[in-house]
């Protein structure tokens, strides 16, 4: 899988996470939007993802994307980004303090995937550090200039908002 066939299947991933959120929270959100952006990795560390609050955009950092589809199957790519949009989609509701986000992030994880040993709930509790275990790449992409990143959209992500544009 490379990236152009993941981002084609991003908007099926981000309607399983709001099904999964609205039955195990009872909340939902619409009209957000996905762009990938090459923020880089450094010290082994990166951040996988963003939402500035209160915005309508969710923002995933393309570089550790592209080693986990280089180097991990479908199953660990496909529950990476399911953990990312969920995570993100959760500070989306309001939701702004970082440990309390986690800690809700894992809860939806164990009570919609229930096995201990599902890639999405130990990415929740242990991060991507269990699948890619000697991450250690610092890695700054040329593109990053003081006016800011590119930001490559995914377009068709939130479905449901898609009929308030005709």
């Amino acid at each position: 899988m490379n990236l152009s066939e993941l981002k084609k299947e991003m908007p099926e991933i981000f309607e399983s996470v709001k099904k999964d959120v609205r039955k195990i929270l009872g909340r939902h959100r619409a009209g957000l939007s996905l762009g990938l952006v090459e923020m880089g990795m450094l010290c082994g560390g990166f951040i996988g993802g963003m939402h500035f609050h209160p915005g309508t955009e969710i923002v995933m950092n393309k570089s550790p994307l592209k080693i986990i589809l280089d180097s991990q199957p479908y199953e660990i790519v496909w529950a990476y980004t399911y953990h990312i949009l969920l995570h993100e989609y959760i500070h989306s509701l309001g939701v702004i303090d970082e440990r309390q986000c986690r800690a809700i992030t894992l809860s939806i994880s164990e009570q919609i995937f229930r096995e201990a040993d599902h890639p999405v709930i130990i990415l929740a509790k242990n991060g991507i550090g269990t699948f890619i275990p000697n991450l250690r790449i610092v890695y700054v992409p040329p593109e990053q200039q003081p006016d800011g990143m590119p930001i490559e959209y995914v377009y068709g992500f939130d479905r449901e908002s898609q009929s308030y544009f005709s």
